[in-house]
């Protein structure tokens, strides 16, 4: 198991997480919202490239239980989002990648 750094911001999955909390797409996630990474699911928005999508994701460090937070929007709101993770990595993600992250609000 990988241990992660965090900012005193970010903190680790609590154990009290309930299963119940709703995943939502990371694009509806407010800004500086803390949420974990819940899923990398489908989008056909890419069609056959699709599971290099998620796999880039993943490799990233997009993985399940991983602290995530939007830093920063686009003009008036839209994508690209400035996302970073719990150890501080930042990544700039299109709509259709971030409609990929199934997450789940603290």
């Amino acid at each position: 198991m990988t241990v992660l750094t965090f900012s005193n911001d970010m903190a680790p999955v609590p154990e009290s997480i309930s299963p119940k909390a709703a995943a939502q797409p990371l694009l509806d996630l407010p800004k500086h919202t803390i949420a974990y990474v819940e899923e990398i699911i489908a989008n056909p928005a890419f069609g056959l490239q699709d599971n290099l999508v998620s796999r880039r994701l993943h490799d990233l460090g997009f993985l399940p239980n991983t602290a995530i937070k939007i830093v920063a929007k686009g003009l008036f709101g839209r994508p690209p989002f400035a996302i970073q993770l719990a150890g501080g990595a930042q990544f700039s993600l299109r709509r259709d990648e971030l409609a990929k992250i199934k997450c789940r609000r603290v």
